[in-house]
């Protein structure tokens, strides 16, 4: 486990390393000059210098060049690339090669010191010099790869561990970990408490994670596990589920006398034989983590390729869409409405179509969540409402409605009612009365008064709303009181069983019943024969919309078909 520790003491801790008696000796008396405390350990070959720095810390080494059969770059090089140590390492050599030198000090020599013009002075000099150094740079190392508050490895650190892990082609997982309530903790004992916390948790997690696993901070809240010898998924799952029931363990609080709970949310990716970074695998086991937390607390969800393809294909469709605005891409089609007693046209529901490059034509459907998207669909939904009016104002049809669909996204976004106001300034020969907004009954619920705040102030701009779908959600009467509604839309699943189902025939007079009470317009959707249209007259539902009265159709179709119904009509 990457922990950060300091064992240092005060004295300086030496090793000269020279397969020479004498030459040890004569460091060792010049050193014996100097009022440094130091603490000196020798060796005369790399073999037994190996031995000595793997079994503790030294603060600077002291080695010859020539040792015996080997060179002393040897030795640098074992300490620069093999061990864990951030020392320094001066090299002494009785040459006085410039090449030599270079090479040493490429390998990470400290400095280079030549033997016969060597003082006291200069080789204490040189000492305290370069183990300050060292110590520059451990800092500098330690701040890139480790927390500082808590003492664990930070991100970069735990991408080299875990590219090793792939290259290695281990079996290992990616547990990325989020606290869930963490937040009201600052909020409410401040940053010093929250600190507090996350230290405890930390501690926590050091005490479950085995030694050969590496545990990281890499956020405000977030850590990451990179566990080894993961044989299976469920048995990543038992360990996980323990680690969640250490961090619910409630944290005293001795400064408030009182105690506080976090939980955990928990993405895994597993590194597997896909040959992917370690950026890609932390990435996975990131996205996962959201999914997690989404859902509640206290829940580890493991990385799903099929789920990251939907991912993908909705960014893709998302990124599309937006080039599809700005290409000109996206067409509306109307659909008439109709008075089935009077044959009278009432109004018309813009629909949108897209003409996507390579998908073809697509419907709504084919696209919702392009539309509920909180800003690409609201970027539509403001082209569609621009768009249906402007083609209204070519119509010249003073009594037709237009019906918009507005999606909960766009309803409830930010400044919604500044911006429809904005647009019916806009065009001052529209009369705001017949833009009618059809907003879900089976969305609109999920923040009601925030919806009936929208909808009332869209009301006092002159606009007309309908509640669109109706009988598919779970509308109360006391909403629909509330709610300053002028349509009810029944869904036109009600409508196409009404011939044959008894219940569906029921629930057709009662939204009669209902819209009579309420003084609302009364519209059916999906009528498609003449028999539907017989039978909802004779309930009391006397506007329709459907493909027995019409498809929906582009707006030049639309402008014909208007002058021939009002012509059939006036015959």
């Amino acid at each position: 486990m990457e922990v950060l520790e300091n064992t240092k003491s005060n004295a300086l801790k030496l090793l000269i390393v020279d397969d020479d008696d004498v030459d040890r000796e004569r460091l060792r008396r010049m050193l014996s000059k100097s009022d440094i405390e130091t603490n000196i350990s020798e060796a005369s070959s790399v073999e037994d210098s190996m031995l000595h720095l793997n079994s503790g810390e030294y603060d600077c080494v002291i080695v010859d060049y020539r040792l015996g059969l080997n060179s002393g770059l040897t030795l640098l090089n074992n300490i620069r690339t093999t061990m864990d140590s951030h020392c320094a390492v001066i090299m002494v050599t009785g040459l006085g090669d410039e090449e030599v030198a270079a090479e040493a000090m490429r390998l990470g020599a400290s400095d280079y010191l030549v033997k016969n013009q060597l003082q006291s002075p200069q080789l204490i000099r040189a000492i305290i010099s370069s183990v300050h150094r060292a110590e520059m740079e451990k800092k500098l190392h330690d701040m890139a790869h480790y927390d500082s508050l808590t003492g664990l490895a930070s991100r970069p650190l735990l991408l080299e561990h875990l590219q090793v892990s792939i290259a290695n082609e281990e079996s290992a997982a990616v547990a990325f970990l989020d606290l869930d309530n963490f937040k009201p903790v600052n909020d409410n004992y401040g940053h010093d408490t929250g600190d507090y916390v996350l230290v405890t948790i930390a501690n926590r997690l050091k005490q479950i994670t085995r030694k050969n696993d590496v545990l990281a901070r890499i956020g405000g809240d977030e850590f990451v596990l990179l566990l080894h010898d993961v044989e299976s998924q469920e048995e990543c799952s038992k360990f996980l589920n323990r680690l969640i029931e250490l961090v619910n363990t409630p944290i005293e609080l001795a400064a408030f006398d009182c105690h506080v709970q976090v939980s955990a949310s928990i993405g895994v990716a597993l590194v597997s034989n896909d040959k992917l970074d370690a950026d890609t695998i932390l990435r996975r086991a990131d996205q996962t983590m959201y999914q997690a937390k989404n859902m509640g607390r206290n829940n580890i969800i493991f990385f799903d390729p099929e789920e990251e393809r939907r991912l993908y294909a909705r960014r893709a469709m998302l990124q599309a869409a937006e080039r599809g605005i700005a290409l000109n891409e996206f067409e509306l089609h109307f659909q008439p409405q109709v008075d089935m007693v009077k044959q009278r046209l009432i109004g018309v529901e813009a629909l949108i179509r897209w003409n996507h490059p390579t998908l073809g034509f697509l419907y709504p459907g084919d696209f919702t969540e392009v539309l509920e998207h909180p800003t690409t669909g609201i970027l539509i939904g403001e082209w569609v409402l621009k768009e249906a009016l402007r083609q209204h104002t070519i119509w010249h049809q003073k009594d037709l409605v237009v019906s918009v669909n507005i999606a909960p996204a766009h309803l409830l976004s930010k400044d919604f009612v500044q911006r429809l106001n904005d647009l019916l300034n806009s065009m001052p020969d529209f009369n705001p009365k017949l833009l009618e907004i059809e907003i879900l009954e089976t969305v609109s619920i999920s923040d009601i008064q925030h919806a009936v705040d929208v909808v009332q102030a869209c009301c006092k701009l002159g606009v007309q709303v309908a509640l669109d779908d109706f009988g598919t959600g779970y509308s109360s009467l006391n909403y629909l009181k509330k709610l300053p509604l002028n349509t009810l839309k029944i869904d036109k699943s009600f409508i196409q069983n009404v011939l044959s189902n008894k219940e569906d025939s029921a629930i057709v007079i009662c939204v009669v019943a209902l819209s009579k009470a309420f003084k609302y317009k009364l519209i059916a959707e999906g009528i498609e024969s003449l028999e539907h249209q017989q039978a909802l007259i004779k309930l009391g539902c006397h506007f329709g919309q459907g493909y027995f009265i019409a498809r929906p159709m582009q707006p030049h179709k639309m402008t014909s078909w208007i002058e021939s119904y009002n012509n059939h009509t006036l015959h």
